[in-house]
């Protein structure tokens, strides 16, 4: 696969803690970037985020090529999957099932090809030759709610299933740019930012510099702030080993905070298996509603 530099980051903001997750996992030929936006307004939107992001990571490491060229199909039923094991890891914790949720957007590159998929108002711009080619739309209300905001009529977590917005395929070219990010980073963001603070080839710390401009740019007291970046076509010098990044190899991708009597047995993953853990997990959730 063609060369290309990623960071990513996420900041607490003016928040007491942050429900924002990030993740980019990595495979041959493959690359997976996620971005999960925690709902503040419901109970465990921490819980919601970090379950989507490790489903996902999940999901990613034991698909085949085969499963990952066909990349929508792919993203609509990782997504469905997610949805699910965050009822799971909810119920786990001591949650309502009906509360915690997250945002999420998410981008798949694979051989050259990229598609993504959004829920909610995380966003994914493609930058390419320094203007905006692509934005995904945030699905939210067109009534505005009494605080002044639009509300977000799309998620993953709740009892309403997920209703992911997938993107047609696009091929890659030189110098593209992908921009994943939460609603408390793309507030203040312009694509310019990216020639003022990053540098392509030494990511990591330019994107900490913009979350900082950002961050300062939000009404206080600011949002989380979360994004992932991906320069394609540029060789990254800045990028730490697997033991000090938190871009993930797959191969070596552990979930230590997963319960492994919530983890359906992945070893032998197939997307046939995946529909057979949905509908189990859909009966354990069918359950619980009867005993609530």
């Amino acid at each position: 696969m063609t060369d290309y530099s990623v960071a990513q980051q996420s900041y607490q903001g003016g928040r007491d803690y942050n429900e924002d997750r990030t993740a980019i996992f990595e495979r041959e030929g493959a690359l997976l970037m996620v971005v999960a936006d925690g709902l503040g307004g419901h109970a465990g939107g921490d819980i919601a985020a970090q379950a989507f992001i490790d489903a996902m990571g999940a999901s990613f490491s034991k698909a085949s090529a085969e499963q990952l060229r066909e990349a929508d199909s792919f993203l609509s039923l990782s997504i469905n999957y997610a949805h699910h094991m965050i009822h799971r890891r909810a119920v786990a914790q001591g949650f309502d099932v009906e509360s915690p949720k997250t945002t999420c957007v998410v981008c798949l590159v694979y051989e050259g090809i990229a598609q993504w998929a959004h829920s909610g108002d995380s966003r994914l711009y493609l930058i390419r030759k320094r203007v905006i080619e692509q934005r995904t739309l945030d699905h939210v209300s067109s009534k505005i709610s009494s605080s002044g905001n639009s509300p977000i009529n799309r998620c993953v977590g709740g009892l309403e299933s997920p209703k992911p917005e997938i993107s047609e395929r696009m091929e890659m070219e030189q110098g593209d740019i992908f921009v994943l990010a939460s609603d408390g980073a793309w507030a203040c963001f312009k694509p310019e930012d990216l020639r003022d603070y990053v540098d392509a080839e030494h990511p990591t710390l330019g994107l900490d510099s913009l979350l900082q401009a950002l961050e300062k740019r939000n009404k206080t007291p600011s949002d989380n702030l979360s994004m992932v970046l991906m320069f394609w076509g540029i060789t990254q010098l800045d990028k730490p080993s697997i033991n000090e990044s938190p871009v993930q190899k797959v191969e070596l991708l552990r979930n230590r905070d997963m319960m492994p009597d919530m983890v359906p047995d992945m070893t032998k993953f197939d997307m046939k298996d995946l529909d057979s853990a949905i509908n189990d997990i859909e009966s354990f959730i069918t359950e619980l509603d009867d005993k609530f």
